[in-house]
């Protein structure tokens, strides 16, 4: 997937896709590198079911790309339906970046090339637990919760 672009946009949600839906709308050449397979890969990783975005109860809005409270799963559908006019690249980890504005170079984890005018970094940082670093922690700290029907009636310490 080398090519050129006037804006690399790395990371996919929220911002990410907000921010090449605007692209896409004002006729710019733009990609969207995601290093997972899908998109908006923290909001997946949430459990089944979770209500997102309760507060605040008023969110002042920026962008085209619809951003409610509402479930998980409903939430990820909207968002991957208004992708699709959204050039996306997935599986496109960024591991470089080399350049200055207007000739920046991006190299992916496979190897090819992005270059770009411009960059946005909506990498996030909240799929990065702050993991406990004791020893014997691995055994028996969860830092995630997939489905939270899997506990129901269990003993949590």
């Amino acid at each position: 997937m080398a090519g050129q672009v006037r804006i690399a946009i790395i990371g996919s949600g929220p911002a990410g896709p907000s921010a090449a839906t605007h692209a896409a709308k004002l006729g710019l050449s733009h990609v969207l590198l995601e290093k997972a397979d899908h998109l908006s890969d923290t909001i997946n990783k949430y459990q089944r079911g979770k209500h997102i975005m309760a507060t605040p109860v008023q969110l002042v809005l920026r962008s085209d790309a619809r951003f409610a409270a509402g479930q998980r799963e409903r939430l990820l559908e909207q968002w991957d339906a208004d992708a699709k006019p959204v050039n996306v690249t997935l599986n496109a980890e960024v591991m470089t970046i080399a350049g200055a504005k207007g000739a920046f170079v991006l190299t992916l984890k496979n190897g090819e090339t992005v270059t770009a005018e411009t960059i946005v970094l909506a990498i996030g940082t909240q799929g990065n637990p702050n993991l406990l670093r004791v020893p014997g922690d691995t055994s028996c700290v969860q830092y995630q919760l997939d489905d939270p029907a899997e506990y129901i009636d269990e003993n949590i310490v």
